[in-house]
């Protein structure tokens, strides 16, 4: 029996999925009852515990023999990075609380520099975190979501405009999607081992916002061209989807780190595994 987080997520889910096609046993562990119920009528085995409450969670994670953990992204609270924070001292002790037999969790590309990485910093001070455990642990530093790109597929459709925050839009970047990051964890917590791995995951290619805007101009059957956001209204962009101020600023200076070639892989000393989903693959799920 394993027990997996985040499972109403892309990715989470993704594990799920994977473990399920296996008829492999798993607990998802949810915030509220309500979504505890929806999943109980999907036929799925399901304990609530919110992720700052340690007792709940030490629950949660007693007596399996593997935990999938990962946090939200916290984009709506004022202050991200001591939300997080307080999160991951609830999970570090439930941990040596329950102690579980192994931790697979979802980092991301960059999250070896404590400076420099905006939103990617709580997935460092995870790193930080977790290999003070005295429970063997793999971190999968994920490269940049091919799932990033659709949450706005309706108006890319309508305007035949792809907004990129990478710039510029013909510059190449590591990506993966949660499809393959799923099916990664769910093997990972079926494995052995001792200590602590660190496995650097991205897809079979790399690829541009111009790419995107290609594969979507030939999905879509309409023109298609990638725009780049200006640098200084990065915040403001992301103002406009929802973000709080604090979420905005950290959005907006991990995509500094990106374009300036600060967020990537860091190579020595890592485990380094590609997933085979392709971009058109992936995306053409979400096509309307």
């Amino acid at each position: 029996m394993y027990a997996i987080t985040g499972v109403t997520g892309h990715v989470g889910r993704a594990v799920a999925f994977h473990l399920q096609e296996q008829n492999v046993p798993f607990k998802a562990v949810v915030r509220n009852t309500a979504r505890a119920e929806e999943l109980a009528a999907e036929g799925l085995i399901s304990v609530v515990a919110e992720l700052r409450d340690t007792q709940a969670l030490a629950n949660a994670f007693a007596d399996v023999d593997g935990v999938f953990v990962m946090t939200p992204p916290l984009l709506e609270a004022e202050n991200p990075l001591e939300d997080h924070m307080l999160m991951l001292q609830a999970l570090t002790e439930a941990i040596r609380i329950a102690n579980p037999s192994k931790i697979v969790y979802l980092s991301s590309v960059g999250a070896q520099h404590q400076d420099g990485t905006g939103a990617i910093r709580k997935l460092h001070d995870m790193e930080q975190a977790f290999e003070k455990l005295n429970v063997p642990t793999v971190s999968i530093r994920a490269a940049w979501f091919m799932e990033n790109f659709t949450g706005n597929m309706a108006a890319v459709r309508e305007s035949g405009k792809l907004m990129s925050f990478i710039s510029p839009t013909s510059k190449s970047i590591p990506m993966v999607s949660a499809k393959d990051i799923g099916r990664l964890a769910a093997q990972l917590l079926q494995e052995g081992w001792t200590g602590h791995r660190v496995v650097e995951f991205s897809g079979p290619c790399t690829y541009s916002c111009d790419d995107v805007a290609m594969v979507l101009e030939y999905l879509m059957a309409t023109n298609v061209s990638a725009v780049p956001v200006p640098e200084d209204e990065y915040p403001s962009a992301y103002l406009s989807f929802g973000f709080t101020q604090s979420a905005a600023a950290l959005m907006a200076e991990m995509n500094r780190g990106f374009n300036s070639d600060h967020i990537g892989f860091a190579g020595n000393g890592c485990e380094s595994i590609q997933g085979e989903t392709l971009l058109e693959d992936c995306l053409k799920r979400y096509i309307l």
